[in-house]
Order: C-alpha cells, then structure tokens, then sequence
C-alpha cells in the first residue's frame, strides 16, 4: 500500500523532469496524507499538465461520499474488474509525482512497527494514478488514487505492496486518454527495478500526519 508520502521538488524540476506546459506553485511536503491535495500529471491537448486533487478517489457515479471507502490505494490486480476503478483505468490514468513514501514494517514483538522512508537513488519517483472528476453535493471534486502491486525484493521485507513506479519511456502510453486494451496498460505496471530504490528507517514521528518537514526523512540508526 502506500499511505503517506513526500514531495519536495522545486517547482521548475517538475516543468522540466515531466516536460509539462503547466504546473501548480506547491510548497515542499514532506508528510502527505489521504484526503490532501496532490499533484497530478495529466495529458491533455496542449500536452501535459499538472492539477492538484484530492488524493481518495471518488468515482464520477458517486453521490454520497459518506458511504464510498477512502480509495487512496487501487490494487492493480483488480483495476479491470472493480467498478470503482475500471472507467478510470481505462481513459483516465495520471502520473503522481514524489520524492519518496513510507512504509512501515511490523517488528517482533507484534505489535510496535518501524517507518521506512524509500526513494529513487537518482530521480523523482512517478506513482501510476487514475483520476476522476465527481459531482457532490453540488460541489466539483478532482480526486485521485495511486496503484499499488506485490512488493519487490527490497521492499518484501517491509510490506507486501508497493506503489507502481513508472518509468519515462512508458509515460506517453500511460497518460494517453485514448482506450487501450487492458492486458496493454497492464503491462506498462511492471517496468520499474527494485534496484532503482533506496530506503532506510525513519522517526515514528511521521506517523503523525501533523508533522512536517524535511527531518521526517532523515535516517536514523535504529533497524528494529
């Protein structure tokens, strides 16, 4: 899964680094939480752009959000079947920028858990994401949602799940809003290496997503 992350580029890296023809002024992040707004990479006629959204989505049917769960994670084993995600699947994929997430690893006891910070060791990371635009309660909502996959090697020991990271070379396919087939975009979530990451553990103070601040990623000693 991924339920926290960071993100703190300076504006003019991500124009660059996505090539995009607009982006929003944002504010380094370094504790991002569901229900926040996120930046969001999308195409679109003039070429790409970046939107801040809700990160849960909410799907173009919904009208009551009250009895719809926080979708902040879609499971990408289930995006063609699930009726939460599938039109947004199919026609509406985004990317998701980040500097890192956070995932936290249960130790021995049981009970306590350790938080692991994990990056690129070069460049931003790009989530997969699927987007939607809902109407409530007379109120238009941008929402999104990071896909998630089996965790890979380094990150096995920590969690099951992952975000799906994409690559440059498959962000055309990804963001294009034409229909494709599914077993096509399917297998544009499986390019990323586990060897393109890092992590180390961090403070449990990133557990309260109250905290900010560029101390949350920093390393400590304790492995648990």
């Amino acid at each position: 899964m991924c339920g926290r992350f960071a993100l703190a580029y300076p504006r003019s890296r991500l124009i660059d680094g996505y090539h995009a023809v607009s982006m929003p002024d944002i504010e380094p992040r370094y504790n991002i939480a569901p229900t926040d707004a996120i930046l969001v990479i999308r195409d679109s006629e003039q070429g790409r752009v970046g939107s801040m959204m809700r990160w849960g989505l909410i799907p173009h049917w919904v009208k009551d959000t009250n009895k719809l769960p926080l979708l902040f994670n879609a499971r990408s084993e289930s995006l063609a079947i699930k009726p939460m995600f599938k039109h947004a699947f199919r026609r509406q994929r985004c990317l998701i920028p980040a500097s890192g997430f956070y995932e936290w690893k249960l130790l021995p006891d049981g009970k306590s858990k350790q938080p692991f910070y994990i990056s690129a060791k070069d460049n931003p990371l790009s989530f997969a994401g699927l987007w939607e635009t809902a109407t409530v309660d007379e109120a238009t909502i941008d929402s999104c949602t990071i896909i998630t996959t089996e965790s890979s090697t380094l990150m096995r020991p920590i969690h099951d799940r992952m975000p799906v990271i994409l690559p440059p070379e498959v962000w055309d396919a990804w963001l294009t809003p034409t229909q494709q087939s599914d077993d096509i975009l399917l297998s544009l979530l499986q390019f990323y290496s586990a060897e393109q990451l890092q992590l180390w553990p961090v403070s449990q103070s990133v557990g309260r997503s109250s905290n900010e601040g560029a101390h949350l990623i920093q390393p400590i000693n304790n492995q648990g």
